[in-house]
């Protein structure tokens, strides 16, 4: 049997709406002049029984009758509600508003749909990135924790916005480091606590603690297979599919949109404004309502009228349980009310009011699977760190799963360095209610299962996988570890330390401050390779570049520490992309190149003044006229220009004569742009990010920027 309508109170009683929207208020305004409203007989409360029809068979006849009463009034009520809010235009507007406020208008990110075939696509394609996860170690047990950020970012294009992905990632099978492999079910540790739909799938619990390689599971997610997408405005408000679906815009206006639609109930759909120029407006929020169909409407009007008609003849009915049975009977024989389609009314507020809608229907969700592979973060190694719960306490144990270091500190910490713990070994009490924790270096003999502490308190960096710069204690001085020989190999006697390639730079030292000592170099066990007696020692590329104490020489060094300018000759600049070094000679003042082997280029360099290379170009200057040569020597821009700056990429900045300011010149001497009279200017050497401050020509106090290739990027009033 049908369930009966037993209240009919559809809708609020209030004919104006107050809605809270993005934390202001607006108000659901212009009512419609309502016609053929129900009207009917009226009862005093003495004639009304309040309740549903269910409870009648129990009432005497009398007081069936008032029942009768009441559920005449409740339908009609119901009927009438209905009717005024659909007379009712929703048309929604600020409360209060400011004239001539101008506000910066805030843009969304616009929904993209990505259906089911292209979210596959997109997970298969992370794939061939191989998934990580982390094991962690306990006694006789092991955690997994899945690292599946990659896989949700990929996930979310396929939801709704501000929608929750549903996924699982359900492990299968378990593959070990010593080549066996178990069903996940076998080992797994199951929460008996927690509901199945509310069990985090990224972690799980195994009854071992034997080291994995990698883990296959099955991802399940959801994904709508298809879409349609529906564009409103003006011009266009209305559109109909299939099925008798309807979506049709009934306001544009004052920052917002209200819609009337026929949508299928087992879609969803996602509704945006837009610009007139595309962008996706910020949406302050929206409210919505449901209405019956036309069906369900006249199923209520027929109900309505048949209480009537049984008011008119109760007098047919002996008993109370007849006026029930008959209203059931009644209600079942009602014509069928189920529609495929649910009808809407929805408003949507926005910073300002779109010049379109649009709507993107998506299909029903649908669920997905896909096998997955994810492989160890951490790799194989002799040992494991692992806590014991009984004790409270880690250790390390050993390929197998078995102690090798009993569980007895409070805590151990891996470092950059493979095979080095920061182990806590204490705490310091500071007097004042506070502690400090002490933490120490430490890694095993090699060969044993012993650790042994390390002579340093800071790691400052990796060198290589044997290696590491490190610090004896906090403004301490630094050297260098090797810990596959768990010995220092450059004595902790230095400062301002660095590394390039295989060589040592530093100065001699205790203390970070108060040195007045100079920077030498040694090789990473320690031999002296340049004594301290330099201002500088810096390393670019290949190359270590070494100035004298009074700055006035320079000497450029390959990794292996041959010099390569000639005796005589300082450096100026370094080698960058490939480019001839310049090496003025300090006795003679005469200009040469070398090449990165140290060879003496054979260019012929008539000029007073030479500059490095910029971007394959070197500035050359005769008197006061300035040109530029190439990599060749061959010179490309003449000795025309009466200012002339290093090359960014492919152009340079010059003056010339019968121009007033500046102009860009290509490597072969063509005037690309005049950019005219400048306030200021910049040109890093091999680059491309100069800039050029240029007064407008047409504007009066106006600068306009220029970048290195003459296109504008600023602008700006100067005093």
């Amino acid at each position: 049997m049908k369930t009966a309508l037993t209240r009919t109170k559809l809708l609020a009683s209030a004919l104006i709406v107050i809605a809270v929207i993005g934390g202001a208020t607006y108000y659901l305004l212009d009512r419609r002049a309502t016609h053929g409203l129900l009207d009917g007989p009226q009862y005093s409360e003495a004639q009304l029984n309040e309740g549903g029809m269910d409870g009648i068979r129990d009432l005497p006849l009398p007081e069936a009758k008032k029942r009768l009463n009441y559920l005449i009034l409740d339908m009609r009520d119901g009927i009438n509600r209905i009717a005024m809010l659909e007379s009712m235009r929703l048309e929604i507007g600020p409360a209060t508003t400011t004239p001539g406020e101008q506000k910066e208008l805030n843009y969304e990110e616009p929904f993209v749909p990505f259906p089911a075939a292209e979210l596959k696509a997109a997970l298969t394609d992370l794939k061939r990135t191989p998934g990580q996860f982390q094991q962690l170690f306990f006694d006789n047990a092991s955690g997994l924790k899945l690292e599946v950020e990659a896989i949700r970012e990929v996930l979310k294009r396929g939801a709704l916005p501000d929608q929750q992905t549903e996924t699982s990632y359900r492990i299968q099978t378990l593959y070990f480091r010593d080549g066996s492999q178990q069903p996940f079910a076998e080992v797994a540790i199951k929460d008996e606590d927690s509901e199945e739909q509310d069990q985090d799938t990224t972690q799980a619990e195994l009854k071992l603690n034997k080291p994995l390689e990698r883990i296959g599971l099955t991802l399940t997610y959801q994904a709508y297979p298809g879409f349609n997408k529906i564009v409103l405005d003006r011009a266009h408000p209305k559109a109909t599919a299939e099925g008798g679906e309807v979506y049709q815009l009934i306001h544009l206006g004052d920052a917002s949109a209200s819609l009337q639609l026929a949508t299928p109930k087992n879609k969803s759909y996602v509704i945006q404004g837009l610009t007139a120029d595309g962008k996706t407006l910020y949406s302050a929020g929206n409210s919505s309502n449901t209405s019956p169909t036309a069906e369900q409407k006249a199923n209520l009007r027929a109900y309505y009228n048949e209480l009537l008609r049984m008011a008119d003849n109760f007098a047919d009915f002996k008993t109370a349980a007849a006026v029930q049975d008959h209203l059931e009977q009644f209600a079942s024989n009602l014509p069928s009310s189920d529609s495929e389609l649910s009808n809407v009314q929805a408003t949507y507020q926005f910073e300002n009011t779109p010049a379109s809608i649009v709507i993107y229907v998506l299909d029903p969700l649908q669920p997905q699977t896909l096998d997955w592979d994810m492989h160890n973060s951490t790799a194989p190694r002799e040992r494991y760190i692992a806590y014991d719960s009984a004790s409270e306490s880690s250790g390390f144990i050993d390929s197998k799963g078995q102690w090798v270091v009993k569980p007895r500190f409070k805590r151990i910490d891996t470092t950059e360095m493979p095979g080095v713990y920061h182990i806590m070994v204490g705490e310091k009490s500071s007097g004042e209610g506070w502690s400090e924790l002490q933490f120490k270096y430490f890694a095993f003999v090699p060969g044993t299962q012993t650790l042994k502490e390390l002579p340093f308190e800071i790691i400052d960096s990796a060198v290589n996988d044997n290696l590491m710069i490190v610090e004896r204690e906090t403004n301490g001085p630094y050297g260098v570890y090797d810990v596959k020989k768990l010995q220092v190999v450059v004595p902790m006697k230095y400062v301002n330390p660095s590394v390039i390639g295989n060589v040592f730079i530093a100065r001699p030292g205790e203390t970070t401050y108060g040195s007045n000592s100079l920077y030498g170099a040694w090789s990473l066990s320690g031999k002296e390779l340049l004594a301290p007696r330099y201002s500088a020692i810096n390393g670019s590329g290949e190359f270590i570049y070494a100035t004298s104490a009074d700055q006035k020489q320079t000497d450029v060094y390959n990794l292996q520490m041959k010099k390569l300018n000639p005796p005589g000759a300082t450096v100026f600049g370094q080698f960058v992309q490939g480019q001839p070094l310049l090496i003025p000679d300090r006795g003679s003042r005469k200009y040469s190149f070398i090449n990165e082997q140290g060879k003496v280029l054979p260019f012929s360099l008539p000029f007073d003044d030479v500059n490095p290379f910029s971007n394959g170009m070197a500035v050359v200057q005769k008197g006061s006229r300035y040109g530029a040569i190439d990599v060749h020597g061959k010179l490309r821009v003449p000795m025309t220009y009466s200012k002339l700056n290093p090359f960014q990429k492919n152009l340079a900045s010059a003056e010339m004569d019968n121009f007033e300011g500046l102009v860009l010149i290509d490597k072969n001497n063509r005037v690309v742009k005049k950019l005219g009279s400048y306030t200021s200017y910049s040109y890093p050497y091999n680059s491309n990010d100069a800039t050029y401050s240029i007064w407008d020509a047409q504007v009066p106090n106006r600068v306009n920027v220029f970048d290195a290739d003459g296109n504008q990027t600023d602008s700006f009033e100067r005093e």
